[in-house]
């Protein structure tokens, strides 16, 4: 359904930029026929509804779009590179394609295949009058779940999460839009259909190196990233650095800090906005990051089509300024997960899902994250969120990135570690005195590494710095 606003915009707007990668910039009548010259070509190499869902595995982040697009202009389903449950994987001959991927069956596209399909007289494909409750694509879960599980999204739900992100993230923008997580994520796929809906331009495959000089030369859109990519960007920016006025940052995935949030304002854009959603249910929340400074943690007021209730161990509504475990009804909510009805009961009850994040709801109604349930820290009987540890060293000039986790003691009892990325020339010795200004706080140990091993979405994996510590101390889980 969404390549129909791609064909739209090239009769409308047939030079308008459509796709931006590192090495050219592709026009909206470009694309268009590039999609309908792929979709002829996997076509004819046997690429039909009913072969199945479709795994893209391209290298070319161009080819990779358009590919995506011509997909869905015949009606079939699609997924990320990394679906295992998908019956055909599409992959560029080069060696080692596909060669790690178990599970699905390969069509592999030669160089000179590719070559001469873009090459072709564009033949236009019909539009099709899909089943709206059809599936149109499946992503895999991106950390909420600990274990990827497949989510399938039906045309009628892709439309529902695009209007969604049209009336909130991008409302009021045009221009270029940036995503720094790939369409293999929901941010980056979503925030792709979003923009040829709306006729704006798309960068693909541009790296944080190159980034800083388009956004001084770009026309100013929405950039979509994680926390830690925005932190990355930050590390980027030349000292002489002069943004086109006009950008906006659409945060999520994990908790924005607030010092991230003040440089990031300061250095590129006031203009940065914090969602909350996932991927079983996209597009739940979004406040303002300047609200960080008084709320550390929020994430705003929930977007129309979502409803947010926070409930205490036995399922029942806690009363505001009380923390609970999110559940989300709407109807950008998934039904479940495919082929595990194990996993969907436990999560998928009451026609809502329930999300595993804690937060509290303030008077008037934005929603502020804690947490997940299953990283809150247990020291001695006390429960502690990691989040709040990490707020406070963020607050450390010369923290880069860092992350609370636990560690079994050696009597068995957990005791809290924070894994610090530090600035070159950082004065370890400051960092305890520093969390000792704030009240409350446990007694920690710290961990100095290079990175924090994160997901595609920016969660932190706990059990990842977890386990890597117990092996460098000669200790088993």
């Amino acid at each position: 359904m969404f390549d129909g606003y791609i064909r739209d915009h090239a009769h409308w707007t047939p030079r308008a930029p459509a796709v931006i990668t590192a090495a050219r910039t592709f026009s909206y009548a470009e694309f268009n026929a590039d999609i309908d010259r792929f979709g002829v070509g996997l076509a004819e190499a046997g690429v039909t509804p009913d072969r199945g869902v479709v795994s893209i595995c391209l290298d070319n982040p161009y080819l990779a779009c358009v590919a995506l697009a011509a997909l869905a202009r015949l009606g079939v389903a699609s997924s990320p590179f990394n679906d295992p449950g998908a019956a055909l994987r599409i992959v560029e001959d080069r060696p080692g394609a596909g060669s790690a991927a178990p599970g699905p069956s390969l069509l592999t596209l030669p160089a000179d295949w590719i070559a001469a399909v873009l090459a072709a007289e564009p033949q236009p494909l019909p539009a099709l009058e899909l089943d709206p409750d059809a599936v149109g694509r499946v992503m895999l879960s991106s950390g909420t779940t600990r274990t990827s599980r497949r989510i399938a999204m039906t045309w009628r739900r892709i439309e529902a999460v695009n209007l969604a992100n049209l009336c909130s993230r991008g409302a009021g923008l045009h221009g270029t839009w940036v995503s720094l997580t790939t369409v293999e994520a929901m941010q980056g796929y979503s925030l792709a259909l979003s923009a040829w809906s709306l006729g704006a331009a798309v960068t693909a495959g541009v790296g944080i190196d190159e980034l800083p000089a388009l956004l001084e030369r770009l026309p100013p859109g929405l950039i979509g990233c994680t926390p830690a990519q925005l932190t990355n960007l930050i590390a980027h920016l030349p000292p002489s650095f002069q943004p086109q006025p006009g950008w906006r940052i659409g945060v999520g995935g994990s908790r924005l800090s607030v010092e991230v949030a003040r440089v990031a304002r300061l250095r590129i854009t006031p203009d940065i906005r914090v969602s909350y959603g996932a991927t079983e249910a996209p597009s739940n929340a979004q406040g303002l990051a300047a609200d960080l400074e008084a709320e550390p943690g929020q994430v705003g007021v929930a977007v129309t089509g979502a409803v947010l209730d926070l409930l205490d161990e036995d399922g029942r509504p806690v009363p505001d300024g009380q923390p609970g475990e999110i559940r989300i009804h709407g109807g950008r909510v998934a039904d479940g997960y495919l082929g595990d009805p194990e996993a969907t009961a436990e999560r998928f009850q009451d026609g809502g899902f329930l999300t595993r994040d804690v937060g509290r709801r303030l008077p008037d109604g934005r929603i502020v994250l804690e947490g997940r349930a299953d990283d809150r820290m247990n020291l001695g009987g006390t429960k502690f969120m990691p989040s709040v540890l990490e707020e406070a060293a963020f607050a450390c000039p010369g923290v880069r990135d860092c992350a609370a986790f636990a560690v079994p003691g050696p009597v068995g009892l957990d005791t809290c570690w924070l894994a610090v990325v530090a600035d070159p020339g950082f004065d370890r010795a400051g960092l305890a005195p520093h969390l000792a200004q704030y009240l409350g706080l446990p007694p920690s140990r710290f961990a100095w590494v290079d990175e924090i091993p994160r997901n595609a979405m920016g969660k932190v994996e706990r059990g990842r710095l977890r386990d890597a510590l117990l092996a460098a101390t000669h200790r088993n889980p």
